[in-house]
């Protein structure tokens, strides 16, 4: 993790907060996020205000590469990770990077979207789960915890907000987490008590 990891935890649990007092057992609110895509754009929203005045870039749906030259039938295996701030190293630009590997595609002339990116331009990485598929989410989970082996130095954390969805497999989902070493920042209504895991 890096410097700015208790900033963004701050603005993961607040947003956390906010869908909790909305979607507590006896209140239903037809404005919080009813889909994973609505919780990626605000939490999308809020770490550009964040970083606003710093050279970091946020976006959704990166793909993490081992390298800038990793092999393409590497790179078309590749999980998306939901949310990704990205940032230069050492001189080195991620936008650069993820052209070439475009580039290596060859779409880099016809189309504009740069999916991969090298890990070592991870700054943070978030997954977010708005029920709880227990599958789907380990898959998540084990996505962040490659990530942290390749990349120390980024911040990786699992959203999981579960409105609906079973207790046991919430709570599934956060043991699973919490071995892997991943900070989950999660909220279920059906639950009696909640935790994240400390880091």
């Amino acid at each position: 993790m890096n410097n700015d990891f208790t900033d963004i935890r701050s603005t993961l649990e607040l947003l956390r907060g906010e869908y909790a007092q909305g979607c507590g057992s006896d209140i239903e609110n037809s404005n919080l996020p009813i889909t994973e895509r609505d919780t990626v754009a605000e939490i999308r929203s809020r770490l550009q205000e964040l970083f606003a005045d710093r050279d970091l870039q946020i976006h959704s749906e990166i793909k993490p590469a081992s390298s800038q030259n990793a092999q393409l039938s590497e790179l078309k295996k590749l999980p998306r990770v939901d949310v990704t701030v990205l940032s230069d190293r050492d001189g080195a630009s991620w936008f650069a990077s993820a052209k070439a590997i475009q580039d290596r595609y060859k779409k880099g002339g016809i189309e504009a979207r740069f999916g991969s990116v090298p890990v070592e331009f991870f700054h943070t990485a978030i997954e977010v789960k708005i029920q709880s598929n227990v599958r789907d989410a380990k898959k998540d989970i084990d996505t962040l915890a490659l990530i942290t082996d390749q990349a120390p130095e980024c911040n990786c954390f699992f959203v999981l907000l579960n409105a609906r969805g079973r207790p046991k497999d919430h709570t599934a989902i956060n043991s699973y987490a919490h071995e892997r070493n991943i900070t989950v920042i999660e909220y279920t209504a059906q639950a009696q008590q909640s935790y994240a895991p400390d880091q």
